[in-house]
């Protein structure tokens, strides 16, 4: 689910100018319908720390944290640009 959701921000993101949006992130706020889903030790906390595009912004990667039963866990998911500007892993 936290990738669906990361894919969701990439998506949002792909026509962005990406000299803006690479570079290290802090997360600063995160919204839900469900607080009890983001809250401190909800499994869809997630904290992002950076957004790079390689290969020409063909391959975007998210570098983000979740907290998973307690453990903290370093987590890259690699987008893939499809022919309509979309990312898909």
């Amino acid at each position: 689910m936290v990738k669906f959701l990361l894919l969701a921000l990439a998506f949002g993101l792909a026509h962005a100018d990406h000299a803006k949006l690479e570079g290290n992130w802090n997360t600063i706020a995160i919204a839900a319908d469900n607080v009890g889903k983001i809250d401190k030790e909800g499994p869809l906390r997630l904290y992002v720390r950076e957004i790079t595009c390689n290969k020409g912004c063909n391959e975007m990667e998210v570098t983000f944290y979740v907290n998973a039963n307690g453990q903290c866990s370093k987590t890259k998911v690699t987008g893939y640009k499809q022919a309509d500007g979309t990312y898909k892993t």
